[in-house]
């Protein structure tokens, strides 16, 4: 799976576990992990070949994983954390190029109140 590109996530506003797990191993590991296990929990073991984490990360983030997690059930955001920030960047930019409110609305399946308040919010444009 292709990684979107990622500079535009404001990791602030991402919730705290996910921020967690950014830190510990980086935003791109943590964007394949959404994707493979969001929204439910996942065992991570004390070892690296007791698991199927080896399929989605590398061997050192999935080390740095154990490292920091071994042992513990961690609850896996959804990748949606991610996908709604790339989708807001993409609409503010489209609407900076010209966009009409309606015509974002139809392309995003929003509604036009969204996209206002999508166009009104304060995000880096990078």
């Amino acid at each position: 799976m292709e990684t979107p590109d990622l500079s535009h996530i404001d990791v602030s506003q991402l919730p705290q576990s996910l921020q967690a797990l950014i830190e510990c191993i980086g935003i791109e590991n943590a964007y394949q992990l959404t994707c493979a296990f969001g929204g439910r929990p996942k065992y991570i073991p004390k070892h690296r070949d007791r698991t199927k984490l080896a399929d989605v990360l590398p061997a050192e983030a999935l080390d740095a994983l154990i490292k920091r997690f071994a042992g513990v059930a961690l609850e896996i955001p959804k990748a949606d954390h991610f996908i709604r920030q790339l989708r807001n960047h993409q609409i503010q930019k489209e609407s900076a190029s010209g966009f009409s409110r309606s015509l974002l609305a139809d392309k995003y399946g929003l509604s036009l109140r969204q996209i206002g308040n999508i166009r009104r919010q304060d995000l880096p444009l990078r």
